[in-house]
């Protein structure tokens, strides 16, 4: 069983679906597929025929073949425009048995589904949630073209549609995918969590003013899906009741969603309790993870949440908005507080869990049996290989 996955970059600042991406596919290595990766970068390559470079993931033979993008001055930075990829995959799809992409309105899984289409070779379909509503909304007039000519046809022909999430399945209905739905959540590799106390007093170290506070993060993408207009009004209401907290907010996104931000916090008087670290590799980001004391995340729209996963596997209770899809697994496990997208709501969760150390831990350690029940990526991996065999099994 030869199996590409298709994502159109693994540039981490893009969010949750890289690093899944990379673990499940590390995982099914593991357990005996061979799987292939199949993406982009920025550089120049004169073969169309060939991969602009070809990697093995660090710790596993997984290889990832790297394409040239095209006309990157006026096309969307997210379509990931590659003829250079286009062609490889025509001369080489035969060597595959499945194909499984990730994102929507992209040009690598657009390709992909065209070529599978073609040589009648099955290919599953992740949308990575960009068929709820909220998502579609965002460039509206040039989605609708994109879904008009090309996306419905392919979600018509995807021989299976994953979903992450019940919430994520349920937003998509309108499309009226029939029986051909799968849901199968992300998943985490829960090794790197066991050796937490390692990373302990790092973070702390580098910023001595979170002596004596207690650490709220923010995880995350500066994006205005993920509710910052809510959380630093809370944080404002917060402050006016107690100054036993520092948020910390570790993430990067365009500049000027980053101006903004600093202005936000400028408006909120709450620059003096904030952190702003930027984009953290994986070592900080444990470090920041090992130090907090409750993660935070008040997203309008989460089809899963890979950085509440983390959190949770972390040990940290989570306050989480109701409108991010992992939320019903953290009610029915008691991990965390879900809230409304309401401010006030917001600053009283936070506020309950800052007052109550004996709910924190317990809801910290109800996340990490959560994760480990849940979204072990050794489980979800065999899942997966399940679904390609019987897709398989059927298409021979």
């Amino acid at each position: 069983m030869k199996i590409l996955h298709i994502i159109p970059s693994l540039d981490v600042s893009c969010g949750g679906p890289v690093g899944l991406v990379k673990q499940l596919c590390c995982e099914l290595k593991n357990q005996g597929l061979d799987v292939a990766i199949a993406s982009t970068d920025g550089k120049i390559c004169k073969d169309f025929n060939t991969a602009s470079r070809i990697e093995v993931m660090p710790n596993s033979s997984v290889p990832i073949y790297y394409f040239a993008c095209q006309f990157r001055s006026f096309l969307p930075p997210n379509f990931c425009f590659s003829l250079t990829f286009g062609r490889w995959l025509k001369e080489h799809i035969r060597e595959f048995d499945l194909l499984h992409t990730h994102y929507l309105f992209s040009y690598l899984p657009t390709i992909a589904a065209y070529y599978a289409n073609k040589y009648r070779l099955p290919y599953i379909l992740g949308p990575s949630g960009m068929l709820s509503d909220i998502c579609l909304k965002k460039s509206a007039f040039k989605k609708k073209l994109y879904m008009l000519f090309f996306e419905k046809r392919n979600l018509k022909n995807a021989t299976k549609i994953h979903f992450t999430s019940e919430g994520e399945l349920n937003a998509a209905r309108k499309f009226r995918l029939n029986n051909r739905s799968i849901v199968v959540p992300n998943g985490l590799e829960l090794g790197k969590f066991k050796n937490m106390g390692t990373f302990k007093g790092l973070f702390r170290m580098r910023y001595p003013q979170t002596n004596g506070k207690k650490i709220i993060l923010f995880l995350s993408r500066i994006d205005p899906l993920k509710g910052l207009d809510l959380l630093i009004p809370a944080l404002k209401i917060l402050s006016r009741k107690r100054s036993d907290f520092i948020f910390v907010l570790t993430g990067s996104g365009f500049k000027n969603e980053e101006r903004r931000l600093r202005q936000a916090l400028l408006g909120a008087g709450l620059t003096t309790l904030t952190i702003l670290t930027g984009f953290y590799e994986e070592k900080m980001k444990m470090a920041v993870l090992a130090d907090s004391d409750i993660f935070v995340l008040s997203s309008y729209h989460e089809n899963f949440s890979m950085a509440v996963a983390e959190a949770m596997a972390a040990g940290l209770a989570v306050v989480i908005s109701n409108r991010v899809n992992i939320c019903k697994f953290v009610d029915d496990y008691q991990a965390g507080i879900i809230t409304e997208l309401d401010s006030q709501d917001i600053a009283t969760a936070l506020d309950r869990l800052l007052g109550d150390e004996q709910l924190r831990l317990n809801m910290g350690a109800q996340g990490k049996k959560l994760v480990q029940e849940k979204f072990d990526i050794k489980n979800i991996a065999g899942q997966i290989i399940e679904i390609y065999s019987q897709l398989l099994r059927k298409a021979g």
